[in-house]
């Protein structure tokens, strides 16, 4: 990685968990899918994938708790005040999902996508540009 690369770094809301990220955020998924939206109590949420490897937590790693969903992903919060950090699936090895609501650093990024959006809730339109899918385009 070289020195112009970004470092983004992020916490749960009240602070015990604190992560960093090496490298450019090439993509954010707005995810429209059940999972997402009963694990963060919206309409989607929006994620980064990271390789493994670009991803360190400095605090709380041990204090993380996890749930994981019928579908098999596996979402991290903080058992203090709830927050979602991350989220990891069998379908990806080697990424770590992070979500950006818990980003400290602005975050910067090459494309945004809509993902899921057949399971989009009724109440919410969206109203940008982004490319959207049904599901994955790998399924």
């Amino acid at each position: 990685m070289s020195s112009k690369e970004p470092i983004y770094e992020g916490e749960c809301h009240c602070g015990r968990v604190r992560y960093r990220i090496l490298g450019p955020l090439e993509e954010l998924s707005h995810c429209h899918c059940t999972d997402c939206q009963k694990s963060h109590g919206a309409a989607f949420a929006t994620y980064a994938g990271v390789p493994r490897g670009r991803f360190t937590f400095l605090t709380g790693e041990d204090q993380l708790r996890t749930y994981q969903a019928k579908s098999g992903t596996r979402r991290s919060f903080c058992p203090t005040c709830g927050s979602n950090i991350t989220g990891e699936s069998d379908r990806w090895p080697g990424e770590i999902y992070v979500a950006i609501g818990t980003l400290t650093t602005p975050p910067q990024w090459k494309k945004i996508v809509h993902y899921f959006v057949r399971s989009k809730v009724c109440w919410y339109n969206i109203e940008d540009d982004f490319l959207r899918h049904a599901a994955y385009p790998r399924d």
